[in-house]
């Protein structure tokens, strides 16, 4: 049997303003906040006009599903507030 190894990501995400980068973080930052899973860890941090996404998992499949869930709600909330806008 094959030992999963150990996988980690860093993204960085650059807005347009530090107000949209923040509009966005408070957005997501509750998910960070939610009680660790056995199988992956993340946080998330805001610079300006930058939020960096820092995510450390047991396996790749981990890194994975926590990577396609943060970019979906990092996504999701972009899209509302350009939607505001309009």
């Amino acid at each position: 049997m094959v030992k999963a190894r150990r996988a980690s990501a860093s993204v960085e995400f650059i807005f347009e303003n530090e107000k949209e980068a923040r509009a966005i973080y408070s957005s997501i930052k509750p998910e960070e906040l939610l009680p660790e899973s056995a199988r992956c860890r993340a946080s998330i941090a805001r610079r300006k006009n930058v939020l960096c996404l820092e995510i450390d998992a047991k396996d790749t499949a981990a890194l994975r599903a926590a990577l396609n869930s943060f970019l979906r709600w990092t996504i999701v909330a972009r899209d509302v507030i350009k939607a505001g806008r309009d």
